[in-house]
């Protein structure tokens, strides 16, 4: 990407006017097809008070979804005397007495190596983060073709050196079949992930978001990536002198390169307003979808999502949803592990 842009500016350059005569106001772009777009779309932005959202969680009752798990780090939990709160780390799900399924950057550290499995613990049976059982692992198992750039792939399994009995709080959920097809309709995520206002909850927090298909992810992923060029393209220029002609066809051929950012491994969930999603926390944490006799099913992971320009707000934007890793591609990966 590096690369492309510099190779984008110097063949805008070349045959732009020499000094730009500075940029102009105007109400909000609706869309950003243009330099001129996102800068009229970046000063509407700058000059709104900032409003109080919330991303329409709210508190599970106790033991609605047990088969839900915390992960912990265990080198915070050494430093803070075993606080279980400041260690959260990521969610999951008991699939057997035996497993926990969650997502493969959970697992990983920054140069993409799997950690060991005394990185973490698994708590259990208990919505509040305060409480509940303890549960220690003996083996990571990070999908093969995990992609940390892309986050393709991202699934992996926690093998517990004990198993988790059922009883007060615990229990398994069952996954959609491998090749299920996956409608778009009513979900439900849930996690101890951070809040719309930067905190963490201590308890359990529920959403109702619906699964929509790729494509609206990708639209409004590539709205927001074109903002982002803008944005860098804007700084440059500022910084460079250079002229606004040649930012404009720099940002035309960036813009043009701006792919999908779902793959078909992937599935896109929330709402348009950004009202109710998943957030930092939630990763590994279970996308569910009722079956007809009631049964909730899992069929995604809390994997990804893209943050806004400028926002004040992580997660929960307009247009942008939360991705999940699409469990149905998965379903003989798993009992491959666990029935072997």
């Amino acid at each position: 990407m590096k690369r492309l842009l510099i190779l984008a500016l110097g063949a805008a350059t070349l045959g732009a006017p020499a000094l730009s005569q500075g940029l102009d106001g105007g109400e909000r772009a609706r869309s950003v097809d243009s330099m001129r777009d996102y800068i009229l779309a970046r000063r509407a932005e700058a000059g709104e008070p900032g409003d109080t959202r919330i991303v329409g969680g709210r508190p599970a009752d106790e033991g609605e979804w047990p088969a839900a798990v915390s992960l912990h780090d265990t080198a915070t939990l050494d430093e803070t005397g075993g606080d279980f709160f400041l260690s959260e780390l990521c969610g999951g799900t008991i699939i057997t007495q035996d497993w926990i399924l969650t997502a493969a950057h959970c697992l990983v550290d920054e140069d993409g190596q799997v950690k060991p499995a005394d990185a973490l613990v698994v708590r259990s049976a208990s919505n509040s983060i305060y409480d509940g059982n303890v549960n220690l692992a003996a083996e990571f198992v990070v999908h093969e073709d995990y992609d940390p750039w892309t986050l393709d792939n991202d699934i992996a399994l926690i093998r517990l050196a004990q198993p988790i009995y059922g009883g007060a709080g615990t229990d398994t959920i069952p996954l959609i079949p491998q090749g299920a097809v996956i409608p778009n309709a009513p979900a439900m995520v849930v996690g101890w992930g951070m809040l719309d206002d930067g905190t963490f909850p201590p308890v359990l927090m529920e959403t109702d978001i619906n699964v929509v298909p790729n494509a609206t992810c990708d639209t409004g992923m590539a709205e927001e990536a074109r903002k982002q060029v803008g944005g860098v393209l804007l700084d440059l220029g500022d910084i460079n002198n250079i002229p606004m002609d040649a930012l404009e066809q720099a940002f035309q051929i960036l813009a043009n390169n701006i792919g999908p950012a779902l793959s078909q491994n992937m599935i896109c969930a929330g709402i348009p307003s950004g009202a109710r999603s998943s957030c930092s926390g939630d990763s590994g944490g279970p996308l569910m979808m009722q079956a007809t006799d009631g049964t909730w099913v899992q069929v995604g992971i809390v994997s990804w999502g893209r943050e806004a320009l400028d926002a004040e707000h992580r997660c929960a934007h307009p247009n942008l949803y939360a991705v999940y890793t699409r469990l149905s591609n998965y379903f003989d990966w798993i009992a491959g592990h666990v029935e072997g």
